[in-house]
């Protein structure tokens, strides 16, 4: 199992797109958390390439966006964090 580099965005910036793809270079999966305005990324062609997104959702319940596949409760959001062998926040 390769190692999983969770990238946790509140706002995107180039720097984590650097990131994002040098992780996957090394090797390691990279997995995306969208907070805040950002989950508005979320189905379109500015999401950022990864190979997990996943979605807060008590930030889509407030700005009224479905609760669909990749939305994660605060629970789920803590285990991501546990889980990965490195958690960056942008």
């Amino acid at each position: 199992m390769a190692a999983v580099s969770l990238h946790i965005v509140t706002r995107l910036r180039g720097a984590a797109l650097l990131a994002m793809n040098a992780d996957r270079n090394a090797g390691r999966e990279v997995h995306v958390l969208l907070l805040h305005d950002e989950v508005y990324r979320a189905g379109t062609e500015r999401t950022p390439p990864c190979d997990r997104l996943l979605l807060g959702a008590d930030d889509c319940r407030r700005r009224g966006l479905p609760l669909g596949e990749g939305t994660v409760e605060y629970p789920a959001i803590i285990d991501a964090i546990a889980s990965a062998s490195r958690v960056m926040t942008w």
